[in-house]
This record gives C-alpha cells, sequence and structure tokens, in this order.
C-alpha cells in the first residue's frame, strides 16, 4: 500500500496548519488532551479475564456480566449498586494502578 499523493505535496498544504499549531503551543498557559479507552488497554490494563474475576466475582456471579466495561453499562436496580460498582472499578482503575493481575 502506498500514497498516490506525493508526501512532499501533502506537507506544503499543511505546514501553515502545523506552523500554527505550533505557536498556539508554545504560547498555551495549559494544554488538555483527551484521550479514549485504547490508551489504557495498550497501557497494559485488562478490563476482563483474571483481573475482573479477583476484582468483580461478585458482579459477575449477581449480574451475569463477564468484564469491567459492561458492568458500567449495567442497569443496575438501585444507585447503591451502581455506585458499589462504580466505587471499585475507579479504586482499581485509578487508585489501585500498581495492583495489575
Amino acid at each position: 500500500m502506498y500514497l498516490k499523493m506525493p508526501t512532499s505535496k501533502f506537507m506544503r498544504s499543511s505546514s501553515e496548519q502545523i506552523e500554527r499549531l505550533k505557536e498556539v503551543l508554545e504560547t498555551a498557559d495549559a494544554v488538555v488532551i483527551g484521550t479514549g479507552a485504547g490508551l489504557s488497554t495498550s497501557a497494559g490494563f485488562s478490563y476482563s479475564g483474571k483481573r475482573f474475576e479477583e476484582n468483580f466475582s461478585d458482579f459477575e456471579r449477581k449480574y451475569g456480566f463477564h468484564d469491567m466495561y459492561s458492568g458500567g453499562f449495567y442497569p443496575y436496580e438501585t444507585l447503591e449498586e451502581f455506585w458499589a460498582f462504580w466505587s471499585r472499578n475507579i479504586w482499581l482503575n485509578r487508585y489501585g494502578l500498581f495492583r495489575l493481575i
């Protein structure tokens, strides 16, 4: 697979935008970067399998889902159940980072 348009042509058409972005970044007080779910997965997080089973087996037995992602969308009957799941999920994936099982 290859580009039909020469790279140099593409770069010339983008150089003004790149230069403008560079100026904005250099003069910004702060930069906020948003990422998607793939970033944590590529860093080695596992949301199913052994890590899920060891930390959410009670939810798996009661509600029948098999990964943390599905648990986030489960229609819990009470707010207590909802926050029981989410507080554990947040603790494990935010504060328990060094317990990558």
